[in-house]
């Protein structure tokens, strides 16, 4: 657990980075500090391993505070990734993620051993082991920042806009790495980020901060989408907060409309006068073929229950009413294609059917 007690920054030119800054990252969970340049999101995240210096207030890292030990020490045991990974550009893949296990008294070969293993859990295969950070892409280089990050089994992660510097693609690959990961791993994490829709996917909880380093708003993502604080706050989340809330609004209420399914194969034709989905033989949708006969994009897919690995253009939102509407709205013939969590056809998603669920009850 990281708490912040009132904590001030004011930097010698008189700017100030922080204003009494309180807010508790709880234990296992992603916290995000989102907000403006200038608001003070960098230098919150540097006041827990001291490489800035609060001028008021106090750190406090699992009920301790940071400013009574070693700040080597402290760093030792706290994982950091930057953004564009910071390695050390002479030392290969497999001693930069060894390097603070090296720190912390680990043999070398021992330290290699459990980088191994880190660089694995990432998702990097072994052969870019004996690399130079400069034969990698910037994805690759940021997947190595996060396994060094992990190598010295800190309980704690600050993370400093990891993924910005990559392509969308990249970045979406990342989130999904990262979530995957702390599923498993249950890090206390504190992530800045300047992206609201990075904090609003990743965060447990968010925090809002304005330029000069003060709270605006922290609560979970979806009480932040439903209820900002003041106008700041809705301004900063975006006109479009409703559709994003959607995310996290389960469509467990949502009724599954048949659809006309043929096999996937040279030679079908689709039902007269209606558009039929096509499947393959595992029984997962393929595409859609027209009233026509013309073959069409299946669009994004609805995941009634969790991921659906192995099926294209999944939508990340699986199992809520925004992945159900996306779904519908992205299909060519005005009806969404549901799938299980293996990618199995179950049915189809009205776009009606969704927007109904939003309609408050009546006053009665």
């Amino acid at each position: 657990m990281i708490e912040f007690r009132d904590v001030g920054k004011r930097f010698a030119d008189g700017t100030v980075g922080l204003e009494s800054l309180s807010l508790t990252a709880r234990e296992g969970e992603i916290t995000v500090l989102v907000g403006p340049s200038g608001c003070g999101k960098t230098t919150s995240l540097r006041t827990v391993n001291r490489m800035v210096e609060p001028t008021s207030g106090s750190v406090l890292l699992a009920g301790k505070d940071v400013a009574e030990g070693d700040p080597a020490l402290l760093r030792r045991g706290i994982g950091y990734v930057i953004q564009q990974a910071g390695l050390f550009p002479h030392r290969r893949v497999l001693d930069n993620v060894a390097t603070v296990p090296v720190l912390q008294g680990l043999p070398r070969k021992e330290a290699r051993a459990r980088a191994a293993e880190v660089l694995e859990r990432v998702g990097l295969d072994a052969t870019m082991a004996q690399r130079w950070p400069a034969q990698l892409s910037g994805g690759q280089q940021q997947r190595v920042g996060v396994a060094r990050a992990l190598a010295g089994d800190a309980p704690v992660l600050l993370m400093d806009e990891p993924f910005s510097a990559v392509d969308p693609v990249v970045r979406v690959e990342l989130q999904d790495e990262l979530l995957r990961l702390q599923a498993d791993l249950g890090k206390t994490i504190l992530f800045v980020t300047h992206d609201i829709d990075e904090a609003i996917r990743l965060g447990d909880r968010v925090a809002v901060l304005r330029v000069g380093g003060r709270l605006a708003q922290f609560a979970p993502p979806d009480e932040l989408l439903a209820h900002p604080a003041d106008e700041f706050v809705s301004g900063f989340v975006g006109r479009d907060r409703g559709y994003r809330r959607l995310g996290f609004v389960p469509a467990t209420a949502l009724h599954l409309t048949e659809l006309p399914t043929r096999a996937d194969a040279n030679g079908d034709s689709g039902v007269p006068g209606e558009w039929t989905v096509l499947l393959d033989g595992a029984e997962r949708p393929a595409a859609w073929l027209g009233p026509d006969g013309v073959r069409h994009e299946l669009g994004s897919v609805y995941v009634t229950e969790g991921g659906a690995e192995g099926v294209t253009a999944a939508s990340e939102a699986a199992g809520t009413l925004r992945g159900a509407l996306d779904a519908a709205l992205s299909s060519p013939a005005g009806r969404g294609v549901a799938v299980d969590r293996e990618g199995r056809f179950r049915g189809g998603v009205a776009p009606d059917d969704v927007l109904a669920l939003l309609r408050p009850d009546p006053v009665r």
